[in-house]
């Protein structure tokens, strides 16, 4: 994913599917400077984590 989509997607109200390690992820934060988003797996989960936003991918 580029990083312009992935801020897309963080500010669209309609949540899309967000895939990492095979995962699905809330995108909660991107860095334009670092080009990382922050974020927290759906599953129950509250823990959120850093990762370059060329790793995660949206499903269709």
């Amino acid at each position: 994913m580029n990083l312009m989509r992935a801020k897309d997607i963080k500010d669209d109200p309609v949540m899309k599917d967000v895939v990492y390690n095979g995962e699905y992820v809330y995108i909660l934060e991107v860095d334009d400077e670092t080009q990382k988003a922050t974020v927290r797996y759906k599953k129950e989960s509250e823990d959120t984590f850093e990762v370059d936003v060329t790793e995660l991918s949206e499903e269709e």
